[in-house]
């Protein structure tokens, strides 16, 4: 018996292959079976509808009915219900129906007949999952490079006035901001202005232990430095009081062992001025906004007046657009590792630029990466399979920000919210570059 279950089996998809090869007809394994009157290759996306009142057959060898394997369905349609597919061919039948071959998320699975599916894009089906997860904000997932991304907006960035987000509205950043003053010190380091093995003495030698702590285990966050995200009593309006609030807020314990502190940005924010003279931000603007010409990229402090900037938002008992706005007080003491704002199209360009000799050469990026010895190395998080992510938040407030994707920023997803969702934003990101990495966005 299992012998015969394998040859019919073996027989099924020997069949599927041919269809799939583009045979114009199928010959039926007998007279009584539908005929293949013609096949077509195509590509597109579409979703399963109507599935409660249809519940139709799906087949994963063939079409209904055009030989042995299809005479019974293999999978019922109403457990497919809004699935997401990719559609490759159409087979026209004998009797005039179309049936439709899909894959969902990279796995072909059969044949359903395409009234069961409506065309639906990629941006369509991200911004479904979206709104289910309560994310208001910018998104941009992308798996061929820049080309063909898809950029979805949800909600509002004032809900008061109506106004949209889009593709220019600018969220605050938080912790993506970390790469790019890791991308400051990478590049004072190739230009040979400090080592990454100069110890913290050399320029804040009133740190307890700073003769013991290198820049590279700043970059790390693998110093010993510690200190909470507090909120300072009064905005700091100046780059010196920016690092003496951090100054006299961090302690200092055992380096070696990593711990997670804006800290360790703020002084290499500092350090970096130090060595050229030049503010944190005017270092910005000359190394990474001038050399990307990047438009919507803005310090806390030089947001422009007459672009759209998120308000801050919860989703509470049952409710979207509760007022969750960050302290300005806490943005202005996250220089270096917080107080910036961007979006998701300027990111991904900083991104690109970390490899592509516009901001950092490839070998810079690996060594600011610490050759990926390390999980986090440089202001990003690096895993096995190539891959990168940062998150980022703001205490108190409803924004939070990720990147998630390949380290030859090939294929991935940025998410800017101005209200947090209510699915972790990890995991919210690995579904869309799942989304991203499988479908383009028709």
């Amino acid at each position: 018996m299992m012998i015969l279950k394998k040859f019919v089996t073996i027989l099924g998809v020997t069949l599927a292959c041919a269809l799939a090869g583009g045979l114009s007809t199928i010959s039926a394994d007998a007279s009584s079976y539908l005929g293949i009157k013609s096949t077509k290759n195509t590509s597109y996306n579409a979703r399963f509808v109507n599935q409660g009142s249809r519940n139709d057959g799906i087949y994963y060898y063939a079409p209904y009915y055009t030989q042995r394997s299809a005479k019974t369905r293999d999978a019922s349609g109403k457990n497919w219900q809004h699935r997401f597919v990719k559609v490759s061919q159409i087979a026209t039948l004998s009797n005039g129906v179309q049936f439709a071959k899909f894959s969902w998320y990279g796995d072909t699975i059969g044949w359903v007949d395409v009234r069961a599916l409506e065309p639906f894009s990629r941006s369509q089906n991200a911004k479904a999952l979206l709104n289910n997860a309560h994310f208001q904000g910018s998104a941009m997932l992308f798996n061929s490079y820049a080309t063909g991304a898809s950029h979805v907006n949800v909600g509002y960035a004032d809900a008061t006035t109506k106004t949209l987000n889009s593709s220019t509205t600018i969220y605050p950043i938080a912790s993506l901001q970390k790469i790019m003053t890791g991308a400051l010190i990478e590049q004072l380091a190739g230009q040979g202005k400090l080592s990454l093995n100069n110890k913290l003495s050399r320029y804040y030698p009133g740190i307890k232990n700073s003769n013991q702590i290198t820049l590279r285990q700043l970059l790390n966050q693998r110093s010993g430095i510690d200190m909470s995200e507090s909120t300072p009593s009064t905005l700091l309006t100046t780059q010196s009081a920016e690092i003496n609030y951090t100054l006299n807020q961090l302690s200092v314990g055992k380096s070696g062992s990593f711990n997670y502190t804006n800290a360790n940005f703020t002084l290499l924010a500092g350090i970096a001025s130090k060595v050229t003279g030049k503010s944190y931000d005017q270092l910005v603007q000359d190394r990474i906004i001038a050399p990307l010409n990047l438009k919507h990229t803005f310090a806390w402090s030089n947001l422009p007046k007459s672009g759209v900037v998120a308000n801050g938002y919860s989703y509470a008992n049952g409710k979207n657009y509760n007022p969750d706005n960050a302290s300005q007080a806490l943005v202005s003491s996250l220089l270096g590792a917080g107080n910036y704002y961007s979006t998701p199209a300027d990111y991904y360009a900083i991104q690109k630029g970390l490899r592509n000799g516009k901001i950092l050469t490839t070998n810079q990026y690996y060594d600011l990466a610490n050759d990926y010895k390390l999980t986090y190395g440089g202001g990003l998080y690096h895993y096995s399979g190539s891959m990168k992510r940062v998150r980022g938040t703001l205490s108190g407030a409803g924004y939070e920000t990720v990147l998630y994707g390949s380290e030859g920023n090939k294929s991935g997803v940025v998410l800017f919210a101005n209200q947090a969702p209510t699915r972790s934003m990890d995991g919210l990101a690995k579904t869309l570059y799942d989304l991203a990495r499988y479908y383009d966005e028709h």
